[in-house]
């Protein structure tokens, strides 16, 4: 039998082209995940994606700028309330997502 934990699941969805700084925004979200020591973190690459507002997004052979990411974090929801109240006011228009899971290792 394996040990649950239960947390939730939190998902952010970006471009490729999004910047904080000078930095791209999925790469900087990711790289903050981890300095505020919060494990369990994926930044994954999608082949196309429809935004809030209904238009397409995709990568092409020519550019990736339009080029779908998700970072995604699997945590206690303290974790969660703790990464969401540090990037509160540093990041505008970043949709997100977070719904209850159970989680564990086999």
């Amino acid at each position: 039998m394996t040990q649950e934990s239960t947390g939730e699941i939190l998902t952010f969805w970006t471009q490729q082209d999004r910047m904080h700084g000078s930095e791209p925004l999925g790469q900087w979200l990711f790289a903050e995940i981890g300095r505020l020591g919060i494990a369990g973190a994926t930044l994954a690459a999608g082949l196309a994606g429809r935004g809030h507002d209904g238009a397409a997004h995709a990568v092409t052979l020519m550019d990736l700028a339009g080029q779908p990411l998700q970072v995604s974090v699997v945590a206690p929801a303290a974790e969660i309330d703790r990464l969401l109240a540090a990037l509160a006011g540093q990041v505008a228009g970043l949709f997100y997502s977070r719904v209850p899971a159970r989680f564990g290792t086999l």
